[in-house]
């Protein structure tokens, strides 16, 4: 029977931690000032690198044409994909470099680099719209120690529900990362659009644990972009975000695709949350991102517990049911009510009530700050987003439970 009270005590103090963890999230997102630096740039001392693969032409075109006046030199990566895509580059005067073979994105980013001679590399998706004048404004937060700069995402709204719950969800990312901002760290510069110091990176692209990344023995095309993070802050250097940058990409095409995608985003961050902790990268990273990284990975382990327990608690207590497992498989296969012990009903249901009672009354509060400090970065349709984006967080809540115990099920690279 105690072990149900160890359960409780766990909960009741994960709920105090989510508590703190939505407000302080919320506190320093609001505070933080992305001022303006006055560093200045040069745009010729940046290389875009495009990697492409099957994507639409029409929206491939539109990505170079917003790159054309905000890089000295530009490099596309064909992978597998050679027309029209060959063409399109060269008519803007960017170079295309073609491997025959589909090898993904990883091996794409270091043919890029391999041909990078400028200080600074931007790394860009096929299918995201730079806007005018961000490379400027990344160049200018290269600050001391700073290795890479990451932008704002913003899912471009095609009136599918697919494209609100992205939405959402991006812009609970931005809160997060503004408050980790705040404390001078992020957990990952998007691998959509990110600018680097390019001799900060090029061993990592140029090593073999990068370009055949093996996961429990299993080679792995995905996670670029957080091991290049997670590189830059174990090697000493900071990423942060460019909030003065938003860029625009396209939302999946359907549910489907949506799930399949949050999979691949949690086997990822599992992988690299055991990796971060086990080699010191987020002690290096300070406090605040040690303290989100644990509580972004340890809270759908405690909500599945908590779920888990209240279920128990709804079958065991209404239906006067013993907590042995032995009877309760009796009762579902045999439909056999066992004997109920009174004392224990009475002593389970007082427990359970004032830990919920804690747990809802903490969580209500943290989270509906929480949820004001997102709303607060749509500037539009915010039901409809809201709506969408609570359907979008429970699929990103499946997607991590499934991530966690297939994480080594890492797959090529994949794309519209």
């Amino acid at each position: 029977m105690f072990h149900f009270y160890y359960f409780y005590i766990i909960l009741a103090f994960i709920a105090l931690v989510s508590f703190f963890y939505y407000i302080l999230n919320s506190y320093y997102a609001r505070v933080y000032n992305d001022d303006d630096n006055k560093i200045k740039g040069n745009i010729k001392d940046v290389t875009a690198v495009i990697p492409v693969y099957n994507e639409n032409p029409e929206i491939f075109e539109s990505v170079i044409k917003s790159l054309i006046n905000q890089c000295g030199s530009l490099i596309v990566v064909g992978d597998s994909s050679y027309e029209p895509y060959r063409s399109i580059t060269e008519k803007f005067n960017g170079r295309f470099i073609y491997l025959k073979k589909h090898s993904g994105k990883r091996l794409a980013l270091v043919e890029g680099i391999k041909n990078v001679k400028t200080r600074y590399v931007l790394f860009v998706d096929s299918d995201t719209l730079v806007p005018e004048k961000a490379t400027l404004s990344m160049l200018s937060k290269f600050k001391r120690n700073v290795g890479g700069v990451g932008v704002n995402i913003n899912i471009k709204n095609d009136g599918s529900g697919i494209a609100y719950a992205s939405e959402f969800i991006e812009r609970v990312r931005e809160v997060i990362f503004r408050a980790m901002s705040y404390h001078g760290s992020i957990l990952v510069a998007d691998g959509r659009c990110a600018m680097y110091l390019t001799e900060a990176v090029r061993p990592l692209l140029l090593s073999n644990d990068f370009m055949n990344k093996k996961i429990l023995g299993k080679r792995t095309m995905l996670g670029d972009d957080i091991q290049i993070t997670s590189y830059l802050i174990k090697s000493g250097y900071k990423v942060v975000k460019d909030y003065n940058v938003t860029v625009q990409t396209e939302p999946q095409g359907d549910f489907k695709r949506f799930f399949r995608q949050q999979i691949r985003w949690s086997r990822n961050g599992w992988y690299y949350f055991f990796k971060n902790i086990s080699n010191g990268t987020a002690r290096r990273a300070g406090w605040f991102y040690s303290f989100d990284l644990l509580y972004m990975y340890i809270i759908p382990i405690a909500g599945l517990i908590l779920v888990s327990l209240r279920l128990i608690f709804y079958l065991f207590v209404f239906r006067h049911l013993d907590y042995d497992a032995y009877y309760m498989m009796r009762f579902i296969m045999h439909d056999i009510i066992p004997i109920a012990r009174h004392h224990f009903i009475n002593e389970f249901y007082y427990i359970h009530i004032l830990t919920s009672a804690v747990t809802d009354i903490f969580g209500t509060v943290g989270e509906g700050f929480f949820i004001l400090t997102v709303m607060g970065r749509i500037p539009k349709k915010r039901l409809r987003t809201l709506a969408y984006g609570a359907l979008g967080l429970l699929i990103m809540f499946i997607a991590n439970i499934y991530g966690l115990f297939t994480f080594w099920r890492q797959g090529s690279w994949l794309t519209r």
